[in-house]
């Protein structure tokens, strides 16, 4: 065969190229695409909220300085180590090779700085603020090392620290939170590169420099889908790698099509909140109206049928694997009889008008779920009216308790982010910032929880506050929750750091 000269120098140049990719490293641009139900009202702002929709965004733009791991095991992030110097004093060692996306140096200044925001009257209009409460002074005594005092023992400041993430603080003061939300900068795995307000499609490219540089992916894409079905359909038809928040009645589906879901032992209970504070009027006033309403639903029918055997019908709340699930406690039975019973003790025998604000959309049970609890309710006398806000709606509604006149709404028990049961027993009592239940005589005991230094003691007495705000009843507790996710062929392994999916540590096939 003739090879001509022309063909000889594109042979040659497809040689060269080739041993240049090889030699380099070169690869085609690695996308990752994920289907999820919402994306954060907040955007960039990590600190209206701890959970999703929310959370799953800031892990990949922020760190904090401690992170909770599967299993429920704190674990160094920003701080590399830390230690307690007295009751009250805490000390922690920075990494020394942290620097934000806009190229900044991630030093204790910028940790002490973020603190002493959320400690400000500006800052406590976060939700997160409530995570400083123990901290009264911040100490730099040193580039990398910062001591925190707390006005009493907090046994627990390091799990708080997993909660506060760290924005590049002179970004966030220049810009404001509003401002900062739109262009966030941290010291995350992938900085964002478009909100996609206009398509439902956030986009964010992997940061080399980030010290947790992701693996595998170049570019992360997070598509909001708010129907449940369709984002499975993205999935099957191979529109989107992963899935978040599996349902359990499309695990079938799922599997048959081929893909894998994976599942992780949940660290939250879904509840029912009641609101007693600001509805001075409500029968739920009345702890016996509270503990009819937790007699009155059939948690094993919806653990068993609805979610097919996948969650456990409460017993408290916290669940399995959560520092402080107390054992002894047996799940609330179902007694229709004992509830009529409480409610003409109580003064209800004809029942009462019940509003209740529920949050749906996130799988396909969420409506037949409230839909049964409606159901068991009525059959005792109660005339239930179900609402469905937007979250954003719902959020406001929660952060500032103005209800109107809606007398209960979904809320999780989350650990989660501790997975430590004391954060959702505070979060349903009156140390909330601002509270929709509040019972002032098992506060002392709350309270003392925080100064057991012990570990073994603290659990202990852990698990007799959640025996204690059983009897209390804050909530019309329901089922434990298991989280699911969904993912095609090509993601090899993926972990989670509850309750989001650790991005970037992705692998892929």
């Amino acid at each position: 065969m003739i090879i001509r000269p022309a063909r000889v120098n594109r042979f040659v140049v497809l040689v060269i190229m080739t041993v240049f990719i090889i030699a380099n490293g070169a690869r085609a641009e690695e996308i990752l695409r994920v289907a999820r139900n919402a994306a954060p009202p907040s955007l960039g702002n990590p600190f209206i909220s701890v959970g999703q929709p929310g959370s799953g965004v800031w892990s990949v733009l922020f760190d904090s300085l401690t992170v909770i791991g599967e299993g429920g095991m704190l674990k160094p992030a920003l701080a590399k180590s830390w230690e307690l110097e007295s009751d009250t004093r805490w000390v922690f060692h920075l990494r020394d090779d942290v620097v934000f996306h806009n190229g900044i140096p991630f030093t204790a200044a910028a940790v002490a700085d973020i603190l002493e925001y959320l400690m400000s009257p500006e800052g406590r209009r976060f939700y997160v603020s409530t995570e400083v409460d123990t901290l009264s002074t911040i100490e730099i005594t040193g580039p990398l090392t910062l001591a925190l005092e707390t006005k009493i023992p907090d046994a627990i400041l390091p799990k708080r620290m997993a909660l506060i993430s760290v924005p590049e603080p002179e970004a966030w003061r220049t810009l404001g939170p509003d401002g900062f939300a739109q262009a966030p900068i941290g010291t995350g795995p992938f900085k964002l590169r478009d909100w996609g307000q206009a398509t439902g499609r956030m986009i964010f490219d992997a940061d080399p420099q980030s010290w947790r540089a992701p693996k595998d992916i170049d570019v992360l894409e997070l598509w909001t889908v708010a129907d449940a079905t369709t984002r499975v359909q993205a999935l099957v038809t191979g529109q989107v790698d992963v899935l978040e928040a599996v349902s359990v009645d499309d695990i079938d589906v799922i599997e048959e099509s081929g893909f894998k879901v994976w599942a992780f032992g949940g660290t939250q209970v879904s509840s029912i909140a009641f609101r007693t504070v600001g509805n001075p009027d409500s029968p739920l006033q009345d702890s016996r109206v509270r503990q009819a309403l937790n007699y009155a639903v059939n948690r094993q029918l919806i653990a068993e049928v609805l979610f097919g055997g996948t969650a456990e019908p409460a017993s408290q709340g916290a669940s399995h694997g959560t520092i402080g699930y107390n054992p002894t406690l047996e799940p609330i039975p179902y007694d229709p009889t004992r509830a009529k019973a409480l409610l003409e003790d109580a003064g209800y025998e004809d029942g009462f008008p019940f509003i209740i604000e529920v949050l749906t959309g996130f799988n396909t049970i969420d409506t037949l779920l409230y839909q049964q609890v409606a159901q068991d309710l009525r059959a005792v006398g109660i005339d239930v009216t179900v609402r469905t806000p937007s979250f954003a709606l719902w959020l406001r509604k929660f952060t500032s308790n103005e209800w109107g006149d809606t007398d209960a709404f979904s809320l999780m028990w989350d650990s989660g982010a501790y997975a430590d049961a004391i954060r959702p027993v505070r979060n349903f009592s009156c140390a909330k910032a601002v509270p929709f239940f509040c019972d002032d005589s098992i506060m002392p005991l709350i309270n003392k929880t925080d100064r057991i230094m012990n570990v073994q003691e603290r659990e202990l007495h852990l698990q007799n506050v959640l025996a204690q705000m059983r009897d209390v009843a804050p909530a019309l507790l329901l089922t434990t929750a298991t989280q699911r996710v969904a993912a095609s062929t090509r993601v090899k392994a993926l972990s989670l750091n509850p309750p989001n999916i650790a991005y970037h540590e992705v692998r892929l096939q």
